[in-house]
């Protein structure tokens, strides 16, 4: 189908008479007389053309450009628009009206398509990602029969699962999409086949091929998906809470289980869509079935003494994707083998579901069983956990109730976005005004017990391996969190060999004696790469 053909269900979807796009502006539908803006971004003048070179052929591109305007039908499915095109100063302005049962037609100059090209059934999508080498023609895919998608997690009833008709979002992001679910076939497949290889994320984007992460390079698929599609894939996700917070803000996370087929076992995903300027798109990472076990993840078995701890904060950062949740899960499912405890789980939203084992595991969900993290945290205290798993320590109410926690008798969990131990402490101490940094550095220096920092880099099997930094946090380190001295860290952690402690170099010297990876990948994340290669050829 052409580009603009999701747009246009939206004029029948409203029961509106017409849909008017123009170059840098936001889209409107004419209902009664009136203009409604759609609940989206302005229209670039890129994607206006898009639009119109799927609508018309160079002839009559050129008589546009000659005369100003132009006059086509255009079918989508049994709807006829009759449209007029027009080209102004070097931007496009589209009306599409709707002709109704025994409207006639507008007078038209040529047909809506290339001569022998009908005006219905799929059209060529044509890429505009900047990224590639020209403009590439990608044949839309022929959608497989659609794998069975397993109920939500949670019964939504079913006249809340969409936005009514006279919300903000109704129209571009819900409500003109009701009927969607059976258009997400191919993407449901391409989702599942994601999963069955062990890719580590599949982005998609309106208007654009579908791209797999696969050992960490994007690979571009065959598959361009339109905003329709992306919706309905990630419909099975939404809850009146979920979809709220993406009225509200543009992007949301959600958790998915897709099953390949009936009785089969379904499949879990994290999602974050989120709108950008062409439209919708999302960023999808498959999870995996079964908790992983540390030797699994390629960690050493000492990691285990990271869920010892009787009380405290043990941190595991590093960048986006480098598997910060996935040791978190295999710490969880160690302790749920080997101890008797209470372990409480706050999540956004849940990946992993533990069974109990063991230990006794309650996992909420932020924005559907609890209303944040902090707010999690403080009902915790009335839980009566053993161990806390916080997803993310993202603002300041987070980190003081997770210091909090620790302090008050409970070991801690929690995941950040730092590049090393000494980035975490400061990147803590610095969300906080200035005239409380020296207490929280107190309690930072009593609570904290350990922080791990964690990489991942394509092995020579084209898998993902991982190298880490660890730091425990002896008295001398305690000391340097007191003074505000968390620069000088990376030197205990580097002479620290004897207390159980690791620098990144020295767990990427491992990795590049054992043949695991090579010297370039191991340079790409290495803290002073020169001092790596020394130490390297030494």
């Amino acid at each position: 189908m052409a580009a603009i053909d999701s747009l246009l269900k939206l004029v029948e979807a409203q029961k509106a008479d017409a849909l008017i796009i123009a170059s840098e502006r936001v889209p409107l539908l004419k209902k009664a007389g009136a203009d409604l803006a759609l609940s989206m971004p302005k229209v670039s003048h890129d994607m206006v053309s898009v639009f119109l070179e799927d609508l018309v052929d160079g002839d009559q591109l050129a008589a546009l450009h000659q005369d100003g305007s132009l006059r086509i039908n255009h079918n989508v499915g049994d709807a006829v628009f009759s449209a007029e095109l027009r080209s102004e100063h070097g931007r496009y302005h589209l009306a599409f009206y709707l002709q109704r049962v025994g409207q006639p037609a507008a007078p038209r100059r040529g047909t809506g398509a290339p001569a022998g090209r009908p005006m219905t059934g799929p059209q060529p999508i044509r890429s505009r990602d900047p990224g590639l080498p020209g403009p590439a023609i990608m044949p839309a895919p022929v959608a497989p029969r659609p794998p069975v998608i397993s109920a939500p997690s949670r019964p939504v009833p079913e006249d809340s699962r969409h936005v009514p008709s006279d919300s903000p979002m109704s129209v571009d992001s819900v409500g003109g999409y009701r009927e969607a679910a059976s258009n997400a076939g191919d993407l449901i497949e391409l989702a599942l086949q994601a999963h069955r290889d062990g890719a580590s994320d599949l982005l998609l984007s309106t208007g654009l091929p579908a791209r797999l992460r696969l050992g960490g390079t994007l690979r571009e698929t065959g598959l361009v998906c339109d905003a329709e599609q992306i919706l309905a894939l990630a419909s099975s996700g939404w809850s009146p809470e979920r979809r709220l917070e993406f009225e509200r803000s543009g992007s949301v996370d959600l958790a998915l289980d897709l099953a390949p087929g009936p009785g089969a076992r379904p499949l879990r995903f994290r999602v974050n869509l989120f709108r950008q300027q062409r439209g919708l798109a999302a960023a999808i990472r498959p999870v995996r079935s079964e908790v992983p076990s540390l030797a699994q993840l390629g960690l050493p078995e000492d990691f285990k003494a990271l869920v010892q701890y009787p009380s405290g904060l043990v941190l595991m950062t590093g960048p986006t994707g480098s598997g910060k949740s996935t040791t978190l899960a295999a710490l969880i499912e160690h302790v749920n083998q080997s101890s008797a405890k209470h372990v409480l789980t706050l999540e956004d939203p849940v990946e992993l579901r533990y069974v109990s084992k063991r230990s006794m595991i309650h996992q909420r969900e932020v924005g559907t069983d609890v209303e944040s993290f902090a707010s999690g945290l403080r009902a915790a205290l009335r839980e009566d956990p053993d161990i806390i798993l916080v997803g993310e320590m993202r603002d300041q109410e987070t980190i003081a109730a997770a210091l909090t926690a620790a302090e008050t008798g409970h070991l801690v969990l929690s995941t950040l976005h730092s590049g090393s131990a000494g980035m975490a402490i400061d990147r803590i101490i610095d969300v906080f005004p200035g005239p409380k940094q020296p207490q929280v550095r107190l309690q930072l220096a009593g609570a904290l017990r350990a922080i791990i920092t964690q990489v991942l880099l394509p092995s020579r099997s084209l898998e993902r391996v991982p190298a880490y930094e660890k730091m425990l946090v002896t008295a001398a380190i305690a000391s340097q969190i007191r003074e505000g001295r968390a620069h000088q860290i990376a030197n205990q952690i580097q002479t620290g060999r004897a207390e159980g402690m690791m620098s990144l170099e020295q767990s990427l010297l491992a990795l590049l004696r054992s043949g695991r990876i090579s010297i370039e990948a191991a340079m790409d994340v290495a803290p002073d790469p020169d001092s790596l290669r020394r130490a390297y050829r030494g």
